[in-house]
């Protein structure tokens, strides 16, 4: 396996796992939102977690789509 193979390979890798690491941030955030609200806390603190598990989500969802387009050309 030459160099450029395995810099290729561990580039892929690197960008599962960063993409990863975003879908389970937006997810913790998300349910973290959901449940403040169930618990009553601040109402300040949840409309921001909610908030922001929204935006999280829908800069995911942007991304892949991206990639998506990215790959059929």
């Amino acid at each position: 396996m030459d160099s450029q193979s395995r810099d290729n390979s561990s580039n892929a890798q690197q960008n599962k796992m960063i993409q990863e690491t975003k879908d389970t941030v937006a997810n913790t955030v998300t349910i973290l939102g959901t449940g403040s609200v169930v618990m009553g806390v601040s109402e300040w603190l949840t409309l921001i977690l909610l908030i922001t598990g929204i935006v999280f989500n829908v800069v995911r969802i942007v991304e892949i789509r991206r990639k998506g387009k990215k790959d059929l050309n």
